[in-house]
């Protein structure tokens, strides 16, 4: 028998996938997919598998469930790629020029930080990039989905984001500031030193042309943005890299986090702005399509390098 659905129905079938989202997004799903016109489109997604708060693998933190702000890395990835392609026509493009965009091409070199999923890095790598390098503090999860999707130009990596050397030594007698320096353990390694042998691994020993990463900056204390700034910025080469960072305010301590992101890349000679992501354009015109959920409320932070005086 069939029946029709009544309005108190469909209102309760609505409330019902609300709470089975957090954020926005499904964190319970134990397969999601990230599809977009640049890849292919529906019949050619990028698939993960994640393990929510449910599954026995399921690892406290956020590396084994995706977050809201993955998805709109990927967008943006795509959008500035296509956008890219159609100016340059035939011609293949400098990925150093591309990074400053957004875009990718098939010189690109890319890492992507606090990587969980591995989305953004897996995005990079199916817009063609010639070498990705997927890092995380517990990368079992973002290994799982590049296996399973087949990539063989991302590479997935442990990396524990760390301090800068210059942030260790003691407090100078008569310092009364509330400095970023500390005294720090020597046996603890630098962030130079956290990031040696990633860059060593990358095509030529250089630098990235892009760093991204997305819901890296959510609730953290002061030392641990200092020690994200730093990793960032030890990767990082003066009119080489660009580095991409979404982040979204949840209405708990997020801003005071992005705060002490801000604070530390100034001293850490990061520069760069923040931009709405529903106001971000792509080669001068506003992104089309209909986004992401809370995209309102997410920023994309762009920041380069400064040169050395």
């Amino acid at each position: 028998l069939g029946f029709i659905m009544s309005a108190d129905d469909d209102i309760a079938d609505k409330e019902a996938e609300a709470l089975f989202k957090i954020h926005g997004v499904d964190q319970r799903s134990a397969e999601l997919a990230f599809s977009h016109p640049a890849l292919g489109g529906e019949d050619a997604p990028v698939r993960m598998r994640q393990d929510g708060s449910t599954s026995k693998a399921f690892v406290p933190g956020t590396s084994t469930v995706i977050w809201p702000c993955a998805y709109s890395l990927g967008d943006y990835l795509c959008d500035a790629t296509t956008a890219y392609r159609a100016k340059l026509g035939d011609d293949v493009g400098d990925a150093t020029e591309a990074a400053r965009v957004g875009a990718v091409t098939a010189d690109t070199v890319a890492v992507e930080l606090g990587a969980g999923l591995g989305l953004g890095g897996m995005v990079a790598a199916r817009l063609g990039a010639r070498h990705v390098a997927i890092t995380d503090s517990t990368p079992a999860a973002a290994s799982r989905n590049v296996r399973a999707n087949g990539l063989g130009n991302a590479h997935v990596s442990e990396l524990c984001w760390r301090r800068a050397a210059w942030r260790r030594a003691p407090k100078r007698d008569g310092d009364e500031s509330e400095s970023d320096i500390d005294d720090e353990p020597d046996e603890v390694p630098t962030a130079e030193d956290a990031v040696k042998s990633l860059l060593a691994s990358l095509p030529d020993g250089r630098a990235p042309h892009i760093v991204i990463g997305s819901d890296i900056c959510y609730s953290q204390g002061k030392q641990e943005m200092q020690a994200l700034v730093d990793t960032l910025a030890a990767m990082c080469e003066p009119y080489r890299t660009t580095a991409y960072v979404v982040f979204e305010d949840r209405g708990d301590c997020c801003w005071g986090t992005l705060n002490y992101f801000w604070t530390a890349a100034e001293s850490a000679g990061l520069v760069g702005d923040p931009t709405p992501v529903q106001d971000v354009e792509i080669d001068g015109k506003k992104r089309s399509g209909p986004g992401r959920h809370n995209d309102s409320e997410r920023l994309l932070l762009r920041l380069t390098k400064r040169a050395a005086a």
